[in-house]
């Protein structure tokens, strides 16, 4: 997508530079500077189309704006005046490393760009976009459960009080931070609760199977939805 093409399309639906830049949590300093780019980045693609999309399958009188009552600037996921809809912080496969780093940072999370998630209901819960970098999730015989390269995957982390039980390893797939390895889109095949054990498995049978101490994770995340990118591969 081209800068013009967004704010051709920005105006078409009647909004401003600051609503727009409001409902994807940035500045207005920063819809003038994409606009004025010649080609948006994928991540910034993905943040718009997701606007555009549910915007225009919207009527007017069912979208509610209010800009006095949303706080954008804000390390979680946060929640629109849109039914069926939230705002994920997105990490990118540029931004991996600074999330390794900052994890805990609540003015660098505060800082990530958001990306818009279509949702049934209101979930509690941390939750975090992830862009997936490697193949590694990509099965051998290209089944329903395969995880591709440049996918976003939208993950509810799992608190670390939680970890001393057994998790529900058979329910979900992974994302797993470890301090060491970085970010990790995996199945756990088991886990070893006494021992604080994990064992994860690659659906391509290229990678082996490996065991990681828990004591070394940042983070464990459920991935509870994907959002894939319609092209031939």
């Amino acid at each position: 997508m081209k800068g013009l093409e967004l704010k051709e399309k920005r105006e078409n639906l009647g909004l401003t530079q600051k609503e727009f830049a409001d409902l994807i949590g940035k500045s207005g300093r920063t819809i003038i500077t994409w606009e004025q780019s010649e080609v948006l980045s994928a991540s910034q693609v993905v943040i718009v189309q997701s606007i555009f999309d549910k915007y225009e399958n919207t009527s007017d009188e069912n979208f509610h704006f209010n800009e006095s009552s949303t706080e954008y600037k804000n390390a979680q996921a946060i929640w629109v005046e849109y039914d069926g809809f939230m705002l994920v912080p997105l990490i990118t496969q540029r931004a991996q490393a600074g999330y390794l780093n900052n994890w805990d940072d609540q003015e660098y999370l505060a800082e990530l760009p958001k990306i818009p998630w279509e949702v049934d209901k209101e979930y509690k819960g941390k939750y975090l976009t992830f862009e997936v970098s490697g193949d590694s999730m990509e099965s051998d015989n290209e089944s329903y459960d395969s995880i591709f390269e440049g996918d976003i995957l939208l993950c509810r982390e799992i608190q670390r009080q939680h970890w001393k039980n057994k998790l529900h390893i058979n329910k979900w797939d992974f994302v797993i931070v470890h301090r060491d390895h970085g970010i990790l889109a995996k199945r756990i095949i088991k886990h070893d609760v006494d021992k604080g054990l994990l064992t994860l498995h690659s659906l391509n049978s290229y990678y082996e199977d490996i065991n990681v101490s828990m004591n070394d994770l940042i983070a464990i995340f459920n991935i509870i939805d994907v959002k894939r990118k319609r092209k031939r591969r």
